[in-house]
């Protein structure tokens, strides 16, 4: 197992490649990721329309009130 960056141990088997190769990636893989990218950001932008159009419930809404 290597840790990188984290302490004397990690630094010997720590590689000379970026930890986060993103830039290194190919570009057919850049395009599958964005696609990816695209596809969730849109199906979470759907989950969270739906959840802020939903109605609160009257129990809560009484709980609110005894708040107040």
């Amino acid at each position: 197992m290597t840790l990188r960056g984290v302490g004397r141990l990690a630094r010997k088997d720590q590689k000379q490649e970026p930890a986060n190769d993103v830039a290194a990636a190919k570009p057919a893989r850049r395009k599958r990721d964005a696609a990816r990218d695209a596809h969730l950001g849109s199906a979470l932008r759907s989950i969270y329309s739906q959840t802020v159009d939903e109605a609160v419930p009257a129990e809560f809404l009484d709980l609110l009130n005894k708040l107040d």
